[in-house]
Parts: C-alpha cells; structure tokens; sequence
C-alpha cells in the first residue's frame, strides 16, 4: 500500500516537472501547497517511542562529521571559521530547515565538498588580498539571488540531466581529495618533526641559540610528533572501518551490530582522543581550536562572481519513498536563504548531508517481512515529522559551547577524513568497473553491461571517465582555476549528453549510466553504498 502511494506520489512529481508553466514561481508556490496540508501532521506524528531514539541516534550521528569539518575548516581557513562556527551554522540551518522545509528528513551540514571550496576560495582571496568574510557575504547574497531566479523560471527540472556518469566522476574527484590531504597532512608534519635521533634535536638546539635575538625565531622539531600522529591518524581510520563492518560480522546481536556501525566514526574520535589526552598529556600535537564567534567588518570586494560557481554544489536530493512528499523547487529557496543567513554572520555554508540523510529516513522506517519472500524486509510505514530534525539541530548548538570539548587531536580528524574518503568510494560503478582492467573476463561479475557489453567497449567508458577525473582534479588544484570546477562539471554534463550518445548506444548507455534498482530492503542497509554523491 505504502509503495503504491509512493509510485503515485512520484509520477505526479513527474508529471508537474514535465508540464511547466510560464508562471513566475509557480513549481515554488506548488510544492507549498502540496506539503502544507501535512504541517500540523508533521508535529502530532512525533509522539512516539521510535522519534526520541532517532534524536539520539542522529546527534551522535551528525556531531562527529561535525567536529571533523570544523576543525579542518578552522585549520584551511586560518581559524577564520572553525568549530564552533560550522556547529553554530548546523544548529542554525537545521532549525529553519526543519521547521520550513518540505523535505525535513534532510540533514543540513557541512560537508567535504563545501570545505574543499571554503578553502579553494581562502587560498584565492590570499592570493588576491581580499577579505574572505567579506567575499563570502556577497557571495551568500548571490547564491539567494541564484536560488530564486532558478526557482523562479523552475531550473530545477535541469537535475534530470545530471546522472551517474557525472556523480560518479565528482564522487571520485572528492575522495581523492580527501586521501590526498590526508596524506599531504603526514608529510607537511614529517617535515616540520622529521623522525630522527636525538643527536639531530641537539644540533638543531645549538645552532639555534647561536642566532641573533633579532633574527626570526627558531622552531624546534618534536622527535615524537611524527610517529605518534601517524599512530593516531591511522588508528582512527582503522578503529572506524573496522567498526563498519562489525555491522556485516555474525558478532553480537543485530541492534548492537547496528549500533557500532551506525556510531563507528563517533566511537573511534572518542576513543582515540581519551587515549590520546590520557598518555600524551604534553601539548605536542595539533589540536582543534574552538575559536569564538566572529564579527567582521563588511567591507566591499570585488570580482565577486566567482561564488555563484558554488550553487551546483547546493542542490539537494529528493527522498524517495515518502507518503507525504517532497518540494525540490522551495526547499532550493530555502537552501539559498540558509547560505545567505550563514555568510551574514561570518558561519560556514551548509547544504544537505547525504549519508545523514538516508540515515535519518531509515532510522525512522519501520519495516516488516516480506509475506512473499521473508528473507526480504518492506517498507510498512515511515514516521514523517519534523520534530527530529529541529531538536537534533539544537542539542547541536548547545555543543557548540563546549569548548574545552572540541580541542581533539587534529591527526585523528584527518583519520576520518581518509576514512571518508575510502568509504565514498564503496559502490562507485567507476572503481568496480577501473578494477575490471585487472580481472580476467571469465571472472567478471555480473551486471547489466558486463552481460550486454563487449569488454573492451565497458574499458572504453571507463578510460573517458577516468579522463574527465583527471582534468577536474587538475582544474581543483590551480590557485585561480579551483573555484571554475563546478563549472567544469557543468560541462561534462553538456558533455555526457551529446558527444557521449555519439560513441555507445542507447542500450549500452541505459546498462552504463541508469539508475540501478535497489532491491535491498534491509533495514541494517549502509547509506554509503545508497548514494554515489560524497558526504
């Protein structure tokens, strides 16, 4: 019955995409319209058991990536905004979300994507001596201004040209990234703490006291520094992908197998920084500064359009599967208006997390055997409200003001930031098919092109993938190029959908490059392998 609702639901948003109007905001004032009536519903239908453990669930779910944005966002952007400012804009964003949206399962926060480009456009603005509060707060009035001329003339419908094939080719870009500054990180402190013996540390003193005072000031390598943030950066990532797949393990029973995967990166930052603090209380290692909250000057920049570049990284993603709807087109608005609210406090940018998100929807799913197939779990109904996301929100504020909390080992951030980075890779077709080149054909495991597909037609694909990955990546890395990336993605759309047809058949494309159907309905399923966006 559920489904049936839900397959109606999604034809009639087919249906008004395809018939669009020439009305001014029309799509906007439509998904209004639709979702008010549910209003007061989304307050009553918290009352129950299931909402008050989803509470829980996702603060611990959503304040670790937290932290770790935070802290590596006051670390790119010389603690212009850290920790307490990315916390500060979650709470802030997510309440207006939760209480406006039409979509509220959606968890605002700041993601890898947002802190790529938070740093991207510092590094700019030292290049080109511009003040980045400033830039940012025309940039957030340029977004809004964005967002509502797009809603205005319903752009959104345009998201129907963005398939895997360019998901895939971003969510691989991403997760390099991540990798890479993880292990930019190690070497920029083995040259800082070269590991040496203690013969090096002595000279290094001598030949420091030898200096004149009025000469710049020494800096004296730590002969541990290295090897214990090696240590920690590398436990952490272990500690929380071995936490991840106790969920797939015979260990323990089901809930409390849930349990660890669902909290794994949260457990693994706990864990680690309490060892950390309790054997190493020397004050040798980076740590997160909470830094207070800001309040800047505006002044006016110039060359300020560069930030309309960040509006694809904006969108959101409709859930699927929900009696009570969704609206792309005013919850685009309202993601403007967030990015506005956040660049007129000096507070990071926040768009929708997609692994919180699917977290959020499934924690709030309550399933039941399929009378057909037991081993198979369907979808008996979802506890649609809004009460979780705004009393997660503000448990995220009130943290905020834990300073003394918030100062973690910033060796076991980038721990998770490698581990988010593998993990985004896991269910990207883009690696499963690169790996191809290195099986035999008789070992190939099956999906739909390897079935219809010539070998050497799928590797061909790939290597055009692969192409595009390495011309984004070097696009990312130039000083003045970084922030133009989104508009490369723009063009690899254009580019997927009239060079591309040119070169493979429609048959080949639908095997390639189509939605795969989920068929697993598991409730212990892993929004990693749900989404090929990154978080």
């Amino acid at each position: 019955m559920v489904e049936d609702e839900t397959k109606k639901e999604k034809e009639g948003e087919d249906n008004t995409e395809d018939q669009r109007t020439l009305r001014i905001f029309s799509g906007a004032f439509n998904d209004f319209k639709k979702r008010y009536p549910h209003y007061l519903s989304d307050f009553t239908d918290a009352f129950e058991y299931r909402c008050l453990v989803t509470v829980i669930f996702m603060f611990f779910a959503c304040i670790a990536p937290s932290i770790t944005f935070g802290g590596l966002m006051g670390k790119y952007t010389d603690e212009r905004m850290g920790t307490t400012e990315t916390l500060l804009a979650q709470s802030l964003c997510g309440v207006i979300w939760g209480l406006f949206s039409c979509q509220p399962f959606i968890i605002q926060s700041a993601t890898g994507p947002v802190l790529i480009f938070e740093a991207s456009l510092y590094r700019l603005c030292t290049v080109l001596e511009l003040d980045l509060l400033s830039v940012r707060f025309f940039a957030g009035i340029w977004i809004f201004v964005i967002c509502l001329i797009v809603v205005a003339f319903e752009g959104s419908w345009l998201l129907r040209y963005v398939s895997r094939f360019t998901e895939e080719i971003f969510a691989v870009m991403i997760s390099g990234i991540f990798i890479f500054e993880s292990i930019n990180f190690m070497r920029k402190t083995n040259n800082d703490n070269p590991v040496e013996d203690y013969t090096f540390y002595e000279h290094q003193h001598h030949d420091c006291n030898q200096t004149e005072v009025s000469a710049r000031p020494c800096h004296f390598g730590e002969p541990n520094t290295t090897l214990l943030t090696g240590l920690i950066l590398f436990m952490t990532f272990f500690l929380a992908c071995s936490l991840r797949y106790v969920r797939s393990t015979i260990w323990f029973g089901k809930h409390v197998r849930n349990i660890f995967g669902d909290f794994g990166v949260f457990i693994a930052i706990s864990l680690v920084a309490f060892l950390t603090q309790q054997l190493f209380p020397d004050p040798i290692l980076a740590v997160t500064e909470s830094s207070s909250f800001p309040v800047h000057p505006i002044r006016p920049s110039p060359s300020l359009s560069l930030e309309l570049r960040h509006f694809s990284l904006l969108l959101t993603r409709k859930e699927r599967g929900l009696v009570k709807g969704s609206g792309l087109n005013w919850d685009l608005v309202l993601v403007g208006f967030c990015c506005l609210i956040s660049s007129l406090f000096g507070l990071p940018w926040m768009c929708a997390a997609a692994v919180q998100s699917l977290a959020h929807c499934s924690s709030l799913t309550i399933t039941k055997k399929d009378k057909l197939n037991p081993n198979r779990m369907v979808v008996e109904r979802v506890i649609e409200q809004r009460v979780t996301t705004i009393c997660v929100s503000l448990l995220i504020g009130a943290f905020a003001f834990l300073g003394s909390v918030l100062r973690l080992p910033m060796a076991s951030l980038f721990g998770v930031f490698l581990y988010l980075g593998v993990m985004n890779l896991v269910g990207v077709e883009l690696v499963k098919r690169t790996a191809l080149f290195f099986v035999p054909v008789k070992y190939h495991w099956v999906t739909s092109y390897t079935k219809t597909m010539k070998v050497w037609r799928i590797h061909m694909y790939t290597v055009i993938q692969l192409v595009l990955v390495i011309i984004i990546s070097i696009v990312k890395q130039g000083t003045y190029t970084a922030l133009a990336f989104p508009f490369v993605l723009i063009l690899f759309i254009v580019f997927r959908h009239t060079i591309i047809p040119k070169l493979f058949s429609k048959e080949e494309l639908e095997a390639l490059d189509a939605e795969e159907d989920n068929e697993d309905k598991r409730e212990d399923r892993d929004g990693y392998t749900e989404t090929a966006l990154p978080i």
